[in-house]
């Protein structure tokens, strides 16, 4: 499953992706799917905070780069 788009918060945050099966997914859903290798160059990386969030894999191209990706 690939990330194709996201939705960030005022912060800059990402709090929502959308998926290439077109779901709209929350964070906490896209970090449970990262965490069990569901989303393609998807890694979990934990905040200085604490908070789980996603992040593109070392492995990610240009096109699938989470920074890279449209907004919706």
């Amino acid at each position: 499953m690939k990330v194709v788009k996201i939705r960030r918060n005022n912060n800059g945050d990402i709090t929502n992706v959308l998926t290439d099966d077109n779901i709209e997914r929350s964070l906490t859903e896209a970090v449970a799917l990262a965490k069990r290798g569901k989303l393609d160059s998807i890694i979990v990386e934990k905040k200085q905070n604490g908070v789980n969030t996603i992040a593109s894999s070392p492995k990610a191209t240009e096109e699938n780069n989470l920074n890279n990706l449209p907004i919706f």
